[in-house]
C-alpha cells in the first residue's frame, strides 16, 4: 500500500458515497470538519465493510460510524479515571511508605532525592548502598525494562537540579512556603539553586508533595528502584507480598501502555500493548490472559482485566450495553450480533458474556 496523498472533503465525501454509505449530506459535511477521516472511517471500516475489494458497504448508516466512535471516546474517559485512580494510589502509597522509612525527620526531608536510599539494578556488588540482589536475573532487562536497569543515575529524582527545577517549573509550589531555617540539606540531596547561581540549602519540599508532578512512566521506574523494606510496604498496600514483586512491576507495564494510548485521541479499540513489552508468566497464568505472540502483545480486554485488580472497571458495562442497543436498532438484531461481536473481538473477546463474567465478577489474586 503506497502513502495516501491528501484528499479534499468533497472528494472523500464522494468515497464514501461510492462504497454506498448512507449519510445526509449536511450531517456528513459536519462531521468531516469535526472529526478525524482516518480515525472515524478507516480506523472502524473493517467492522463495516461488507467487501474488501473493492469496498463496500451495505445498509450501513453514517451514524454506525459515529455510534463506534462515541463508544471508543466514552470507554476511554472511564479507563483514563479508572488509571487516575490508580496512580493516585500508587503515589500515595509510594512517598507514604518511602518517607517512613528514609524521611521522618526535618533534616531528612530531600532524602527522596539521595540515590543511596535507592536500589541499583545494575549493581551486582554486595555490600554497597545501592546493591540490588535481583541484578544478575533482572525480569525483562532486554526488553522493556532495559533502560531502567542501564540508566538508574539518570533518574529525574538523582538529576542535580531536581529541586530548582521542582519549585521553578511548578507554580503550585510556593518557594516561601518551602524555605525553613532549621532546615539544612544534608550531603547527597538535591539543593535548590537560586537563578544568581548560589544555593540556598534552606530549602525542602517534602516528596508527597514532589511525587505528584511525576508521570506515570517515571513512578513505574520509581517502583523498580524502591528497595525491598520500602517495596514490601507499598505492594502491602496492594494486598500482595514482596515475592509478587515481578507480577506487580509487569502490570504496572500494561497500565503504562494503556495510559499512554488514553491520553491521545486514538481509537482505544485497536489498542495493543507494545511488543517489547514482554508479559510475566505467572500473569498469563493467574489473568488467563490470551497474548498474540507467546510473551507479548496484550489486546484492550486483557489489559483491562490487569486494571481490574487495581480498581472497580464496572462503569464500562453502561456503554457496552448501550452499543449494543443501539447497533441492534440501526442494524437489525442478525446482523447487530454481528457487527457487534466483530467491536468486541478487535478489543480482545468476541463473547459479550465473557466480558462480563471476567471483568465485572471475577476476582483475580496472583
Amino acid at each position: 500500500m503506497g502513502i495516501k496523498t491528501f484528499e479534499t472533503r468533497e472528494a472523500l465525501k464522494n468515497k464514501l458515497h461510492n462504497r454506498k454509505l448512507i449519510f445526509s449530506e449536511n450531517e456528513l459535511d459536519e462531521v468531516l470538519i469535526s472529526h478525524n477521516y482516518f480515525n472515524l472511517f478507516n480506523g472502524l471500516e473493517t467492522i463495516f465493510l461488507q467487501t474488501s475489494s473493492p469496498k463496500t458497504y451495505d445498509k450501513v448508516k453514517l451514524i454506525d460510524f459515529i455510534n463506534l466512535y462515541q463508544f471508543d471516546k466514552e470507554i476511554r474517559s472511564i479507563l483514563s479515571n479508572c488509571l487516575d485512580s490508580v496512580e493516585e494510589k500508587l503515589k500515595a502509597s509510594i512517598a507514604y511508605n518511602f518517607c517512613k522509612h528514609h524521611c521522618v525527620s526535618l533534616t531528612d526531608t530531600m532524602q527522596y532525592t539521595n540515590k543511596s536510599n535507592f536500589m541499583n539494578p545494575a549493581n551486582k556488588e554486595s555490600g554497597t548502598p545501592t546493591y540490588c540482589h535481583y541484578s544478575e536475573a533482572y525480569p525483562f532487562v532486554n526488553y522493556q525494562n532495559q533502560k531502567i536497569y542501564q540508566d538508574f543515575d539518570k533518574f529525574c529524582l538523582f538529576k542535580p537540579f531536581f529541586l530548582s527545577n521542582l519549585v521553578d517549573r511548578n507554580d503550585h509550589i510556593d518557594i516561601s512556603f518551602y524555605l525553613d531555617n532549621d532546615y539544612v540539606a544534608p550531603s547527597g540531596v538535591a539543593v535548590y539553586r537560586n537563578s544568581d547561581g548560589t544555593y540556598n540549602r534552606n530549602i525542602a519540599v517534602p516528596f508527597w508533595v514532589a511525587i505528584e508532578t511525576l508521570t506515570f512512566g517515571e513512578i513505574l521506574r520509581l517502583l523498580h528502584y524502591l528497595q525491598d523494606d520500602v517495596l514490601k510496604d507499598v505492594l502491602n498496600d496492594f494486598n500482595l507480598p514482596l515475592s509478587k514483586r515481578a507480577p506487580f512491576l509487569n502490570m504496572i507495564d500494561i497500565l503504562l501502555c494503556l495510559r499512554n494510548n488514553c491520553a491521545h485521541t486514538t481509537l482505544l479499540n485497536r489498542f495493543r500493548t507494545e511488543k517489547r513489552y514482554r508479559i510475566n508468566a505467572l500473569l498469563i497464568a493467574s489473568f488467563s490472559l490470551t497474548p498474540k505472540n507467546a510473551d507479548s502483545v496484550l489486546k484492550l480486554f486483557d489489559s483491562i482485566k490487569i486494571l481490574s485488580f487495581f480498581t472497580d472497571v464496572s462503569a464500562l458495562k453502561k456503554p457496552l450495553r448501550t452499543l449494543k442497543f443501539k447497533i441492534y436498532v440501526s442494524m437489525g438484531i442478525k446482523k447487530g450480533k454481528t457487527v457487534y461481536n466483530k467491536i468486541l473481538a478487535r478489543m480482545g473477546c468476541g463473547d459479550y458474556k465473557k466480558w462480563n463474567i471476567d471483568l465485572f465478577e471475577t476476582k483475580y489474586f496472583l
